[in-house]
């Protein structure tokens, strides 16, 4: 069982975590804002795909098509309204939430390997769709002409200060959901799912709950990040490189842990700073690290940590009562 001082600790470490993220603006470089801001962005992103695909065992090879909503419903609604785009990041999640809401009939008549290639698909329909309309600025895209005279210095601090609400929103949201009796459905389901609804768990209504609070967290997070570049377009937004960087950043970490992924990040984010300017180079060691993880650490970085020495910084699982 999970006690309630194992949960009390993980939301410590959450809190301690908003501290340092609500500090980090005083004193860090201004430059160092704007990398800031895409490392709370594509985690919370990619914590987002570990609870489907880790936690859930729902393979979603499209997720980057909640970011391209996400963002483009930011810039739309920004622009429309001619107000500040900081608050409507909720608009993005609403939007993200329906839409992951209304693709469930069909998306889970699917399983396996035809799961991952019709969520990949989904995305891709959706991309050309955006790409043929003309009010959303078809292959060009659009920019977020709203944010035209807020000072630069404002503007970073604010998209900072956003993206490091929605990781901490996303931390939380999936330190409360594993820690509970949702949680322990959701991985029965994924580790055997005839026997999850022999013993009454609804597996439908689960796997759509999920998929609606993930959509809705990186909805919102793909918003925030394209708040740096004020412009979007459907190329970068609909990209299947958002994909493979989550995965990377998941796998590399530890999939089906609250750590891995922020370690995964870390990792990630480390290699591009100091190698993406070494070309084919920077490509051959990311494959090769994930490679040699994959074939040594199947766990990931932080499952080799853990197993090794037995620390649980946010632990989620559940152990039996000891009979004395």
């Amino acid at each position: 069982m999970m006690s309630s001082r194992s949960l009390q600790r993980s939301l410590l470490v959450i809190a301690l975590i908003a501290i340092a993220l609500a500090v980090l603006p005083f004193v860090a470089p201004r430059q160092w804002i704007v990398l800031f801001t895409e490392i709370c962005a594509l985690l919370a992103i990619a914590m987002m795909w570990n609870l489907l695909a880790g936690f859930g065992g729902i393979v979603f090879m499209g997720f980057h098509v909640f970011i391209g909503i996400g963002g483009y419903i930011l810039f739309v609604t920004a622009n429309a309204l001619g107000v500040m785009p900081f608050p409507l990041v909720i608009a993005s999640a609403a939007g993200c939430a329906v839409f992951a809401f209304a693709v469930t009939p069909v998306l889970f008549r699917l399983t396996g390997a035809q799961l991952a290639i019709g969520t990949w698909v989904i995305a891709e329909v959706v991309r050309l769709i955006v790409y043929h309309t003309d009010f959303l600025g078809a292959g060009g895209g659009i920019s977020l002409v709203a944010m035209r005279g807020v000072p630069r210095d404002i503007r970073l601090l604010l998209t900072f200060a956003t993206a490091a609400v929605i990781l901490v929103i996303a931390l939380t949201t999936t330190l409360i959901l594993m820690q509970g009796r949702f949680g322990l459905a959701l991985r029965a389901i994924r580790d055997n799912p005839v026997a999850a609804e022999a013993m009454g768990v609804s597996i439908r209504r689960t796997q759509t709950i999920i998929l609606v609070i993930a959509a809705a967290i990186a909805g919102a997070a793909g918003g925030a990040y394209y708040l740096i570049a004020l412009q979007i377009s459907p190329t970068s937004g609909f990209s299947i490189n958002w994909t493979a960087a989550i995965l990377f950043i998941v796998i590399l970490g530890g999939i089906g842990t609250i750590e891995g992924p922020i370690v995964g990040a870390v990792v990630y984010f480390v290699l591009r700073e100091t190698m993406s300017g070494t070309g084919a180079t920077y490509f051959i060691v990311l494959g090769l690290l994930a490679i040699i993880v994959t074939l040594f650490a199947p766990k990931g970085i932080w499952g080799y940590v853990r197993t090794s020495t037995g620390i649980d910084v946010l632990p989620i699982r559940r152990r039996s009562p000891v009979s004395v």
